[in-house]
């Protein structure tokens, strides 16, 4: 019996892939699980279904360890006992990690590659699902203040984008920022970085902040050329989010982040504004009214896969068969578009969660090919310029006719 992909992409991540000897003599897959930074040893592969993951490599004979990368000729498999091989695609790491900017910084320390999506932090980083732990500011500590200069010129990150976007090494670029007391919560600090990225590349951009105090400043963030926009809820139950994240709450409000993302939801175009939801730290209960909430309004749940919280294991892809087949239902019930964020190595979104909805997912298949195509990329980024201008010049004009 043939394995399913989105079950594996579960289990890969929770489970971590040993090894073969085959494949530790293996050029390709030696130089794919080669890190920077002192990051963990993994390697990221494309499954069958182009969904993307990110494995913790364990050593020979770990516990808890099933799978094991074999390679046979040109072919890498992943193997179970018991189980037939699952041929999948070893994706080496970017060229442009080994290269430094005009300044001299190497590359891999202004961004990395996750899946499809270039991730970019200029300054202090934070989100949970993402970086695998809360970022110091959401864990109780102070966040730095509104007047911290950028750690990054902008000009080294338009250097490192257009390194990345040379070799193909991304398709989208994802930008991150850390705690911020001021209220637009970050996003001043990123809109240098924004611009000038739209105005090298013809490319999406999206952005990861805490919700801002107020909703100008989301108005301002879809102005000023951001195509989507997260804001992680994380967790639904409150004291659970409040236990994980004190400093979070204490600076936003889990009541704050569903404000905001309600009123991004009714201005971006369906299916760019989503929010994280981590996978098996809260009951599966609390999760679902997550995923049920954050649809009605218009946002997109994604459910992302943690590594290195509380020490709790990530649910098996038979645990949590039912909840993702649940955030695929949801989503389409909600005629919520499942085009535009894709190709996560760190989390299920609801298109890849089509993998647990049977019969169900055939259109949901057929829109992520056309938007996977050179005409379905190029639309969506003309759809988003165009209703970009007519929602900008309508603020515009209300601001003019008010005399403000």
């Amino acid at each position: 019996m043939s394995t399913n992909p989105g079950h594996l992409k579960l289990d890969l991540v929770g489970q971590g892939l040993r090894l073969a000897k085959s494949a530790q003599a293996h050029e390709d897959v030696a130089r794919a699980a080669a890190t920077a930074g002192g990051a963990a040893p993994s390697l990221e592969l494309l499954l069958p279904g182009d969904l993307w993951v990110r494995a913790a490599l364990r050593d020979e004979g770990s516990p808890g360890a099933p799978y094991t990368l074999v390679v046979e000729g040109d072919a890498h498999l992943v193997m179970r006992e018991g189980e037939e091989p699952t041929e999948v695609r070893i994706v080496p790491p970017p060229a442009f990690y080994q290269a430094t900017t005009s300044q001299g910084t190497p590359m891999w320390r202004i961004a990395r590659v996750h899946g499809g999506c270039l991730v970019i932090a200029p300054g202090p980083a934070c989100g949970v699902a993402l970086w695998g732990a809360p970022c110091p500011s959401c864990a109780g500590g102070a966040p730095p203040g509104p007047d911290v200069p950028p750690p990054i010129p902008v000009a080294e990150v338009v250097d490192v984008v257009r390194a990345a976007f040379a070799e193909g090494a991304a398709e989208f670029v994802y930008f991150n920022a850390g705690a911020c007391e001021s209220d637009d919560r970050g996003v001043a600090f990123l809109e240098p970085y924004v611009r000038a990225v739209k105005r090298h590349f013809d490319t999406l951009v999206a952005l990861q902040v805490h919700p801002p105090a107020t909703n100008d400043w989301i108005d301002q963030t879809y102005a000023m050329g951001v195509d989507g926009v997260c804001y992680s809820l994380d967790l639904h139950d409150g004291e659970a989010l409040a236990r994980l994240c004190p400093g979070r709450v204490r600076l936003v409000g889990r009541e704050r982040v569903y404000e905001a993302l309600r009123h991004a939801a009714s201005i971006f175009p369906s299916g760019t504004v989503w929010s994280d939801l981590l996978l098996g730290i809260e009951p599966e209960a609390s999760t679902l009214r997550g995923i049920d909430t954050l649809a009605a309004m218009g946002v997109l749940p994604v459910l992302s896969l943690p590594r290195t919280l509380d020490g709790t294991p990530l649910p098996s892809a038979e645990e949590a068969a039912p909840l993702l087949r649940h955030l695929f239902t949801a989503v389409r019930d909600a005629k919520i578009n499942m085009g535009w964020v894709r190709d996560l190595s760190f989390a299920v979104t609801p298109l890849e969660a089509r993998f647990f909805a049977g019969d169900e997912a055939r259109m949901a298949v057929a829109l992520q090919s056309f938007y996977r195509t050179r005409v379905g990329s190029l639309a969506a980024r003309n759809l988003s310029r165009l209703r970009r201008r007519l929602r900008v010049r309508r603020v515009s004009d209300s601001f003019d006719s008010s005399h403000l």
